[in-house]
């Protein structure tokens, strides 16, 4: 960093962060303005800083910073490098400010109002175990910002809009971190660039929304959600959305293109209800299926789910669909151009398919389906195999179709 003056050479002004008290009875409510200081090697711990604006300002060291609280403070072309805590944070705003390294810039439970805008967060290892983070406890939001080996933070909330992204994690509340009481955070990704990939391995989510936004590799594996994850608009290479839990995952308008092997997976035993709608999924016949698949186990009961509400998949366009061992009170497929199917060994309760075109191979065998409704009369089916043993679902004769 470029050579500035410590903080302790400022006179009053270091006064005044050391000793709020004094700072409120010399100057009242009046702003603090800090220009172009150094803030190292002096601790400030349990002070509360108020109506502060710090401009081209340097905070390095290590646990040297421990607020009590921190409010209505903007930092304006300021660079972090150490482990900083702001107490409760409340209407703070971070502009064009930079943070690298392994740095841990954070508040706690409580905050709120954190915003980041035009700011650079880079770290120096891509182990994840080795990045900094960034954000809040309470809400963050992101506008125009980039990251690279980073993790962001935000406890009740995330919101990213316009950011760009290399290899990043999203950090949430946990149980193992508050127990029980955890915050599970609203997440809001929006016209943003995801390059690499970005992580929200295990995260406790209250929600997640993505859209016009383009990624590389999303991955939610093992991620609990209480609502619903909704995509729409996505420009997207792979997506596992391997979930522990959703209420939904909703998927519109868009492309799923794939990584050149993987494209896209779901755990249907752990999402209440699945709906694709006019969605491009990329791939051929040499890549690994789309996977919508799970929650029914022939080999043992303890494997089997609780029984999704509905899975529908429409108007969209599947090199491959594995929809296998599916336990769902619904499965509508309606309007798709799919190669290949393979939806066997499933418990459905209503089966109905219309207007969708399965031309390569149709694996039904060991399904079975309460109530159906089966039209594959579209498109030709010259040369397509079925596989239809131990499978109750009726197609129509060759000839009808």
């Amino acid at each position: 960093m470029v050579d500035k003056k410590n903080i302790r050479s400022f006179g009053k002004t270091y006064d005044y962060l050391r000793d709020p008290a004094l700072r409120q009875k010399e100057t009242g409510n009046s702003q603090l303005l800090v220009d172009g200081a150094e803030v190292s090697g002096a601790n400030f711990h349990d002070v509360a800083w108020h109506n502060i604006k710090f401009v081209k300002c340097d905070f390095v060291g290590g646990y040297e910073i421990k607020l009590s609280e921190l409010r209505n403070c903007i930092f304006e072309n300021c660079r972090f490098a150490g482990i900083i805590n702001w107490g409760i944070a409340t209407s703070i705003r971070f502009v064009r400010c930079q943070a690298g390294g392994q740095s841990n810039v954070i508040d706690f439970s409580g905050s709120s109002d954190i915003r980041f805008e035009t700011c650079v967060f880079v770290g120096t290892d891509p182990n994840p175990n080795n990045w900094g983070g960034i954000g809040s406890r309470g809400d963050a939001t992101f506008v125009d910002c980039k990251a690279k080996w980073f993790d962001l933070a935000g406890y009740k909330q995330i919101v990213m809009d316009r950011c760009e992204t290399q290899d990043v994690g999203i950090w949430t509340d946990s149980a193992a971190n508050s127990g029980t009481s955890h915050e599970s955070a609203v997440v809001v990704i929006k016209h943003s660039k995801l390059r690499g990939s970005f992580g929200m391995v295990a995260s406790d989510l209250q929600s997640l929304t993505l859209h016009d936004t383009v990624l590389e590799n999303l991955d939610l594996r093992d991620a609990t959600v209480k609502g619903n994850v909704v995509m729409e608009r996505i420009k997207g290479g792979y997506i596992n959305a391997y979930v522990k839990q959703a209420g939904g995952l909703r998927i519109r308008n868009s492309q799923i293109l794939g990584n050149g092997r993987k494209i896209f997976e779901a755990y249907a035993g752990g999402i209440q209800s699945i709906e694709i709608d006019t969605v491009v999924f990329g791939g051929d016949l040499s890549s690994e299926p789309v996977t919508i698949a799970g929650g029914f186990s022939l080999k043992s009961f303890d494997r089997i789910s609780n029984i999704s509400q509905s899975i529908d998949i429409r108007n969209s366009t599947i090199p491959t669909l594995d929809a296998s061992y599916l336990h769902t009170q619904r499965l509508v497929l309606k309007d798709n151009q799919i190669m290949r199917a393979n939806m066997s060994n499933s418990r459905v309760a209503d089966l109905e398919i219309s207007g969708t075109r399965i031309t390569g191979k149709l694996d039904f065998h060991g399904t079975q389906a309460a109530q159906q409704k089966v039209d594959l009369s579209a498109g030709s089916t010259f040369g397509r195999v079925d596989q239809m043993d131990g499978s109750n679902i009726r197609l129509q004769p060759r000839s009808a179709r």
